[in-house]
């Protein structure tokens, strides 16, 4: 019992915020490759159809589409049709353009910076809590092994790489996070109603998680 006390708080005295700083490490590692490689999944998003119609999804919002009206009008017959991806995707990918745009940036760098900024910080995210997750059920050992892991996991599965902007990054981080937060339930009650949330945010991004 004493050794398991023990644990618990060598668990509770690691902080959240040194698993921040690992998770930013990471994904400024992974900054760090793409760029010296020239964004080539930025360059070209090659068979990305969901990442491009993402792009004009949120084009269109920019350009003052109503938040519920998802019809691609220049889609298929005349008159297009409803597209089923969710509005909670569009908005941050849309804050971020245009808040470039606010500070003078052009459109096509605004959307630059945005294609970059918005995947890599999921995968940030989702670095730090599997962090928190490992270090909950398992102590403060498994913390590099689940680092050099999730890096790796979540860099070659490529739904991180800048450019993509479809939802299925968001739903991986939300699922995630929820998983997490459930090992937290037991000490925070908060914990368990966040967990919830996640959940059902994420059948909100896509019904495909159900």
């Amino acid at each position: 019992m004493i050794q398991d006390i023990a644990i618990s708080m060598t668990i509770q005295g690691t902080g959240w915020k040194h698993d921040l700083l690992l998770a930013l490490c990471a994904t400024l590692l992974v900054l760090g490759l793409n760029a010296i490689s020239g964004f080539p999944t930025i360059a070209d998003l090659g068979a990305d159809n969901d990442s491009m119609l993402r792009l004009v999804e949120v084009r269109d919002l920019l350009a003052g589409q109503g938040w519920f009206d998802l019809h691609q009008y220049r889609m298929g017959l005349t008159g297009g049709f409803v597209m089923h991806w969710s509005r909670l995707v569009d908005t941050p990918i849309a804050l971020i353009i245009f808040t470039f745009q606010a500070l003078g940036a052009s459109t096509a760098a605004a959307e630059k910076a945005a294609q970059i900024i918005w995947p890599l910080s999921l995968y940030g995210l989702t670095i730090f809590v599997i962090l928190r997750a490992s270090r909950r059920l398992a102590g403060t050992d498994v913390a590099m092994p689940a680092l050099v892991l999730s890096t790796a996991a979540l860099f070659f599965i490529g739904i991180f790489h800048p450019g993509t902007l479809d939802h299925h990054n968001v739903q991986l981080l939300l699922t995630a996070a929820s998983l997490w937060l459930m090992t937290e339930a037991p000490f925070r009650r908060s914990a368990a109603l966040l967990s919830g949330l996640c959940a059902g945010l994420t059948l909100a991004v896509g019904m495909e998680t159900a």
